[in-house]
């Protein structure tokens, strides 16, 4: 008994081995087609396909579960390649034997009498000469397979990666390729004809490549490949956010407008499309065509960094809503200088004044001398930590100066939409921070929604007029090489750049109406999708009572123009102060704060001056600033600095520059001084006060 018990051992011993070996020993190439990538077919949110991602070298390999494939599918491979699949264990001995035979008789190869398993071990160790050592390699690797993987598993790995020629592999890119439809709307003719291209794929060149891949959304897939831990290339099908409809929409509409300016330099556009509540992308159009090699049209322009200009400005105001001005504050439209020895005056878009200008209207009419003063006021600091708190990732090591009030900063227009959403999302960035208080917000989306508030920059254009709750706010480049446009409503923000993708200047009277176009109408597009429109919020906080239209006070008896205003509740009660009450209009004149003084004088205005009683003070030139003056230009007469001095106990100032008597003006204090080169120190007196600067001549 015993020596049978040892002979059994003998003869069992090396078989049990080699089973251990065939289920246990590494098999890397199994393990690398597991986890190799697969082509992901991408649908927009309507399930219409937009791309079907290309791998290495162009290689396109879909992935179908096979419980997903037709079951006539699987049949016809099977009968084609392996009738005996399910009942051999990767290699099918009584195939081999009748191969044999029939090669043997025809005295030519017939038959190879390769398994489906020896052909997926094929797929995963190839060998480059076919011989016996190479069958002998396959028919073990085989085994190991169906040591490792069930029938199933073997089935699908190999329907999704068998080669069909041309850059195609497996059963669901093969029927996309050879007839240009998906596994499941084959006919049967189609099915058994594929299942034949495996062995001979030249044999069917003539019905190669007659289905061209779709080929959508090309800027946002890239985007999407950049992404860090991205999953693209690990799933077989992502749908998207994205409307395709909407994307066609947005293409057509640069298209054309490129088309109708490109004497104008304007060549190129990018439109950028977001729901409001998540920020989803539902369009994503980097410039008007893709393929568009002359006018550089892979360049994604949703991502390229522009100035957007005047674009900027909500955010701006926002915070200084949260820095105490009121909504019915009153900024000066004067001329000004700003800076020191680096001075910066800036100019409206039409070179006028307006004085005093409410900050609805400001904002509203995109007026370029209040925002900057608010940002001198504000500070740099604060305002650019703001930006970068709401995404402007891009002025991180920027340092545009007071500019930035005007939007020089260079940033992206997905920076710039996914921002201005913060507006209808009372505050919260699409991050869920909270940037701004609520009613910051909800005062911002009234403003930009208030078409007579707009009227003073822009008229009454019909572009910003809509049927629902809108908001827009346009901006131009300062050298005109960009324009832009933002709209938004309660669900939806859309985002416009236009221009160049050289940077040069556009030429002739294109402006910022030529995107807010555009952008008006991919909104009408969004918002005519039939769901309940979103108004916008009013502020909790605030209501809104009769202002005098010039002075932003409480309306009082001599206003003749008045409009209503956001005040806060605790101040706009039944029992207002009185110096919160309008005192510029008297029962015969207007009195205007001295401050506005150099925009008084400048035409013949009805009305005076208040000087009160403020303390002498030298408001232009700076203390510190620095001038240039050029002796090669011939017009060194008119070369002169403009001084304003506001304040004072008496109408009358002497003016002394380095201690000299240097002349004296009355009421109000603007005179000219001529420019000398090097350091001086002007000096006014007015009654017992006096003032004093230092300024540099070179």
């Amino acid at each position: 008994m015993k020596k049978i018990f040892m002979a059994a051992v003998i003869v069992i011993s090396p078989i049990l081995v080699t089973m251990a070996v065939v289920r246990f020993s590494p098999y890397k190439g199994l393990n690398q087609i597991q986890s190799q990538k697969i082509s992901t077919r991408i649908y927009d949110v309507n399930g219409e396909l937009v791309q079907v991602l290309a791998l290495e070298e162009g290689v396109r390999r879909e992935f179908t579960a096979l419980e997903d494939m037709p079951q006539n599918v699987i049949e016809a491979f099977i009968q084609a390649e392996d009738k005996r699949f399910y009942k051999h264990h990767g290699v099918d001995f009584q195939a081999i034997i009748r191969a044999a035979g029939t090669n043997a008789k025809e005295g030519r190869t017939v038959s190879g009498a390769s398994t489906i398993t020896m052909q997926l071990a094929r797929i995963i160790s190839p060998r480059p000469i076919r011989n016996i050592s190479a069958k002998i390699a396959e028919s073990w690797n085989a085994l190991r397979l169906e040591s490792r993987l069930s029938k199933k598993e073997i089935l699908e790995l190999y329907l999704n990666n068998v080669p069909f020629g041309f850059n195609t592999e497996g059963v669901t890119s093969a029927a996309r390729y050879f007839f240009g439809k998906t596994i499941y709307s084959l006919t049967q003719k189609e099915i058994e004809t594929l299942a034949k291209i495996p062995r001979r794929p030249k044999a069917y060149a003539h019905i190669a490549g007659k289905y061209s891949y779709p080929f959508e959304l090309p800027h946002y897939v890239n985007w999407l490949k950049s992404q860090e831990g991205t999953v693209l290339y690990e799933m077989p099908e992502i749908h998207l956010s994205v409307s395709l409809s909407v994307q066609k929409k947005c293409e057509e509409l640069l298209g054309s407008r490129t088309d109708m300016y490109a004497d104008n330099r304007l060549s190129n556009g990018a439109v950028l499309a977001l729901e409001v509540e998540n920020g989803n992308v539902i369009a994503w159009a980097g410039s008007a065509s893709f393929t568009d090699e002359e006018h550089s049209g892979q360049i994604d322009g949703v991502l390229v960094q522009n100035q957007p200009g005047s674009s900027m400005k909500p955010f701006l105001y926002a915070l200084a809503l949260e820095h105490g001005v009121k909504p019915n504050s009153v900024l000066p439209d004067t001329p000004m200088e700003f800076g020191f020895d680096e001075l910066y005056v800036p100019q409206n878009f039409n070179n006028r004044y307006n004085g005093p200008v409410r900050f609805r209207v400001a904002l509203a009419s995109s007026l370029n001398i209040p925002a900057v003063y608010l940002l001198n006021e504000i500070g740099l600091e604060p305002y650019k930590n703001k930006l970068l708190e709401l995404g402007f990732d891009s002025l991180q090591n920027q340092d545009p100066g007071l500019s930035l009030a005007l939007g020089s900063g260079e940033i992206s227009l997905y920076e710039l939409t996914r921002a201005f959403s913060v507006f209808p999302r009372d505050g919260v960035s699409l991050d869920g921070k909270q940037i701004y208080e609520p009613d910051t917000a909800r005062i911002i989306c009234d403003i930009l929604s208030d078409s007579d508030a707009r009227a003073l920059g822009f008229g009454y254009a019909k572009v910003f007029q809509t049927s629902y709750d809108s908001m827009f706010k346009t901006g131009t480049a300062n050298q005109f090489q960009n324009i832009t446009a933002l709209a938004a409503s309660g669900r939806y923000v859309v985002g416009v750049w236009m221009g160049n993708f050289s940077g040069e200047t556009i030429v002739g009277k294109t402006g910022s109406s030529i995107p807010a176009a555009i952008a008006r109408q991919v909104l009408d597009m969004l918002e005519s999708d039939g769901k309940p429109q979103k108004k916008f919020k009013t502020p909790v906080n605030y209501q809104k009572v009769k202002i005098c239209s010039l002075s932003g006070m409480l309306a009082g008896p001599f206003c003749e123009n008045t409009v209503f205003e956001y005040i806060l509740k605790t101040s706009a009660s039944d029992k207002a102060r009185s110096d919160e009450i309008c005192n510029w209009h008297q029962s015969k004149t207007v009195i205007y704060p001295e401050k506005y003084a150099s925009w008084f004088i400048l035409k013949n205005r009805q009305g005076t001056l208040d000087y009160g009683n403020e303390p002498l003070k030298i408001i232009s030139p700076r203390n510190g600033s620095v001038f240039y003056f050029d002796e090669s230009s011939g017009l060194k007469d008119f070369q002169k600095l403009t001084v304003d001095v506001m304040g004072g106990e008496s109408d009358f100032c002497r003016i002394f520059v380095d201690g000299e008597y240097a002349g004296e003006s009355s009421r109000p204090f603007i005179f000219r001084l001529p420019l000398t080169r090097g350091k001086h120190v002007l000096q006014v007196r007015s009654g017992n006060e006096s003032d004093s600067i230092m300024f540099t001549v070179n």
